[in-house]
């Protein structure tokens, strides 16, 4: 439950974000207030179907082709439900800053994602210490914080100044709708990082800490709602004014500027001058035509297996970073291989004389038996089913391991 109300929560941060953005900039070029713009911005809200659908579409998507593939489908589907939506609209200006908008947002969210997962595959290499200079990236389309309601209050005052009610309305709509968003999304965060501590300590229950929460929650909620209400019942007694009108352009007193004759003195050209002394310059040399065509395609070849590098290793980091069910992947190596051992190579014991009998019976078994010898097994037992028991070198080679294994050291 917590997993989906934190996908909600920054669903509605990005899209209100994002939202907002066409109608503040169509409030500053809008002479009056018009039946385009007071729709404008429940048109914009479109762009949730991109921020919703790329995120699930970023998890499971193995490879980058495959998630370009399915970018493509959802970059198709906003576009077709954006055509829809602004067929209505008869100015032609306001129709294609509203598609253009659109597809761009539809990109950036595309490609935020992509950003995402890659800088997932940098935290896994940076936690296995591959990388100790990277710091984590904060995407700012995917976590909610209150600082957002400052640029909802800008748009808010903006939309004010320049008499346009649609946009004001809009902005307050997106700061009501923004702030319980933003409680839910730290009430969740702190909440899991309670319960992180407490699997640790184990000092209070689990119901006590979502009690404790859910009361703070509910607490700030009010505040809230106290807050808002003076501001929904006030909206028809606004006062509005456009600066635009206040703003008169300044006239300024310039001097004649009367022109002056230049008269130019007569004199030798330097490159004539050049041409006399020296005489004509002649054709280029071969040689050096092709030494700058040599440098030139060696120069495009190494920018070209330059950007091959980069394409794979993004290819190639984008599918490191989640397996088949869409979770991070971490490398996992054994102790001793992640040990560098720098220095001197150490050399190898020398074996005595019994330990050199029982590695050359072990080695003459495994050369003539597949199978594993059973543990209640006697070396007579063990040499008869490798089939060496009736031959000389098997009864020699009994012989010396008897020896080396039950008998005396001297």
């Amino acid at each position: 439950m917590r997993r989906i109300v934190k996908k909600v929560t920054e669903w509605t941060h990005a899209t209100l974000i994002l939202a907002i953005l066409l109608p503040a900039l169509y409030a500053l070029g809008a002479k009056q207030p018009d039946i385009a713009g007071q729709t404008l911005y429940a048109r914009c809200l479109i762009v949730a179907l991109p921020i919703v659908f790329s995120d699930p579409a970023i998890e499971k998507c193995r490879g980058l082709l495959s998630y370009l593939a399915v970018s493509a489908l959802i970059l198709a589907a906003t576009a077709a439900c954006g055509r829809t939506l602004v067929s209505p609209i008869h100015d032609g200006s306001v129709s294609g800053f509203y598609m253009t908008f659109l597809i761009l947002e539809t990109v950036l969210v595309l490609l935020s994602r992509v950003t995402e997962r890659l800088n997932r595959k940098r935290a896994a290499d940076a936690a296995q210490g591959a990388d100790p200079s990277w710091r984590p990236a904060i995407d700012s389309l995917r976590t909610p914080s209150f600082s957002v309601l400052i640029f909802f209050g800008a748009v808010y005052a903006l939309a004010l100044n320049l008499n346009n009610p649609s946009v004001c309305n809009a902005a307050l709509f997106s700061a009501v709708l923004y702030t319980p968003a933003a409680l839910l999304h730290k009430y969740v965060c702190a909440t899991e990082s309670y319960l992180a501590l407490n699997k640790r300590t184990g000092n209070l229950p689990s119901r006590r800490i979502y009690g404790i929460g859910s009361g703070m929650l509910a607490i700030f909620l009010l505040l809230f709602i106290l807050v808002t209400l003076p501001a929904l019942m006030t909206v028809s007694g606004r006062t509005y004014r456009d600066i635009r009108e206040s703003m008169t352009p300044i006239e300024f007193d310039y001097p004649e500027v009367t022109q002056e004759l230049h008269t130019e003195v007569p004199g030798e050209e330097p490159a004539q001058a050049l041409i006399e002394q020296f005489g004509e310059p002649g054709p280029t040399p071969a040689w050096l035509i092709t030494l700058s065509q040599i440098l030139e395609v060696s120069i495009l070849f190494l920018v070209a297996v330059a950007l091959i590098r980069v394409i794979y290793n993004t290819f190639h980091a984008f599918r490191e970073a989640a397996d088949e069910n869409g979770d991070i992947v971490e490398e996992l190596q054994d102790a001793e291989q992640a040990i560098k051992i720098t220095g001197m190579p150490v050399r190898p014991r020398r074996l005595s004389e019994r330990e050199r009998i029982r590695k050359e019976y072990r080695k003459t078994i495994r050369r003539h038996r597949k199978d594993i010898p059973a543990r209640h097994e006697s070396p007579a037992e063990i040499e008869k089913n490798a089939g060496i028991d009736g031959s000389a070198e098997g009864k020699a080679l009994h012989d010396r391991y008897e020896l080396a294994r039950y008998g005396r050291e001297d």
